[in-house]
């Protein structure tokens, strides 16, 4: 299978146990790290869980979010998270190695155009109800 733009992004962020969820979308500025929960968890015995649903947010939510003309304060980048995380089917996807990659990518091209859907409605949801 042959490496998208997103196989290196995904490779690079094996280099640290917990990257900042904002590390793929520079738009994205995360509420208190405890709230925030991990894109990468890494086991004792090197296995790596990838928490798919909270890597197509970091992904997909800075441009919805332009798109639509909506705020990107800290509160609407919150509730807009809080909103996706608690429609989108929880999927993680275990990795040993680092050319795991692709089961990471098939994952996440399998669940991303229910995650915009899903994204959208929640931008559109936290837009016409803001926080503040």
């Amino acid at each position: 299978m042959a490496h998208t733009a997103k196989t290196d992004k995904i490779l690079n962020l094996f280099g640290s146990s917990s990257p900042a969820p904002s590390a793929m979308n520079p738009a994205i500025k995360p509420p208190e790290r405890e709230a925030v929960p991990p894109v990468f968890v890494k086991a004792d015995n090197g296995t790596q869980f990838v928490n798919i649903p909270f890597l197509l947010i970091n992904e997909q939510l800075g441009s919805i979010m332009e798109r639509f003309h909506c705020c990107t304060c800290d509160k609407c980048v919150a509730a807009v998270t809080e909103e996706s995380l608690k429609q989108l089917p929880v999927s993680v996807v275990r990795i040993k190695r680092k050319s795991d990659a692709d089961t990471v990518n098939r994952a996440a091209a399998d669940a991303r155009s229910e995650a915009i859907r899903i994204i959208t409605k929640a931008v559109m949801f936290v837009k016409s109800n803001p926080r503040h």
